[in-house]
């Protein structure tokens, strides 16, 4: 087709995993380009509501890897301490009990985003913003799509990182989607407090959903702060989003706790409502979903993006041993290889984190009993919390 751009690899979604996707393949040597549906100067802008993600220690060390340089945008998070609300089941997790320094790091998503597009840019890879990809045509060996501008794009391998919304999976892929409304929200917002948060991620249970205060930068004064999740029950959540600043914190005192000490400022809420998702089929000829695209989980682990950068690490080398042996990496057979191997972890992550969700958002003796049960055994088991480390930090 005249006038076509073409690519080896063309990514539709600039976020974090389809960003840390092209710059892994450009790194390789692949021609890759980037496609993002908002503004440039959308993704230079602050985000106001500074929402973040725990990039665990494998995640870290890829990016890294790639010249990212996670340890210096982030707060190291050096234990997790997990409790029960309503009962006493209790467990810490240390760093030091798996041998290693951190458990990961809490960085701001759009920062995080900002330090991949610098790092495109530098690389000279395209990346085009407020662009909107629509397929036109598939042939055996490539991909055409067109923007709303009227520009063609032929690309080897199209990689759909677009979120949990994407139009081009529902166009090209028409899989069987399984979801799970949890019928709750999950409330965001930075929180002073009077004490430093010390690099512990704190996640208490409630009956209504978990709530989580995780360590985060300080203020311009030198505050400490950290970054909330409060994954409530629809109703409680509306009311509690309704509430002026602090009739808001003195709720939130209440459901934490006094670990931290007073807390004292809140900035900017959002809300948004939580559920599963988990797409039956990854692949087609010459075209491959990654991250929030094909799956989605409930954010009480904070494995989401994680999952999302295992899907890349991976994809990229099935690329690479594809191509070290001259074989067409864009073939369905070769992208089937992809699917099999992301297609269970993230499957059990997803029915996993779903499960832990029930059993301690519930007000049922019998699991109540269970959860303590639980605790007990990690937190006086050595080698069971080396399991549970090993198993939150690897990529």
């Amino acid at each position: 087709m005249s006038g076509s751009s073409h690519f080896d690899v063309l990514v539709s979604g600039a976020g974090m995993v389809g960003a840390t996707l092209g710059l892994a393949l450009a790194l390789d040597g692949l021609q890759v380009a980037l496609a993002e549906s908002r503004s440039q100067e959308q993704c230079h802008a602050k985000d106001p509501h500074e929402r973040c993600s725990l990039i665990n220690t494998g995640a870290s060390q890829f990016l890294a890897s790639l010249g990212i340089p996670v340890s210096g945008l982030g707060t190291p998070v050096e234990r997790m301490r997990v409790w029960d609300a309503e009962h006493a089941g209790s467990i810490q997790l240390d760093a030091a009990d798996a041998d290693v320094q951190h458990l990961g790091y809490i960085i701001e998503n759009r920062q995080l985003e900002q330090a991949l597009h610098q790092k495109l840019q530098e690389m000279g890879v395209p990346l085009f913003y407020s662009t909107r990809l629509e397929h036109q045509h598939a042939g055996p060996h490539s991909r055409v799509l067109m923007d709303s501008r009227g520009a063609f794009y032929r690309t080897t391998l199209l990689a759909i990182a677009e979120g949990r919304q994407s139009r081009l999976r529902r166009t090209l892929l028409q899989a069987s989607v399984f979801g799970e409304d949890y019928r709750q929200e999950a409330i965001t917002a930075t929180i002073s407090t009077e004490r430093p948060h010390g690099g512990t991620a704190y996640q208490r249970f409630l009956p209504s959903g978990p709530l989580a205060l995780l360590p985060f930068t300080d203020g311009v004064d030198g505050e400490p702060r950290t970054s909330m999740v409060w994954s409530a029950q629809k109703p409680l959540a509306k009311k509690l989003m309704a509430l002026e600043n602090p009739a808001f914190l003195e709720h939130l005192q209440q459901a934490f706790g006094p670990q931290l000490g007073r807390l004292s400022q809140t900035g900017v809420r959002s809300s948004h409502p939580l559920s599963a998702m988990h797409v039956n089929r990854y692949v087609d000829n010459r075209v491959v979903l990654l991250g929030d695209s094909a799956h989605g989980v409930h954010p009480l682990a904070g494995l989401g993006v994680n999952l999302g950068f295992r899907d890349a690490a991976a994809l990229r080398q099935i690329i690479s041993d594809a191509r070290s042996t001259h074989q067409d990496w864009g073939n369905l057979n070769i992208l089937e290889t992809y699917q099999r191997q992301r297609r269970p972890d993230n499957l059990i992550t997803v029915f996993a984190c779903g499960a832990l969700n029930h059993l301690f958002s519930n007000r049922s003796r019998t699991l109540a009993g269970l959860r303590d049960l639980g605790m007990l055994g990690t937190a006086m088991t050595p080698r069971l919390r080396r399991f549970f480390i090993q198993q939150a930090i690897v990529l």
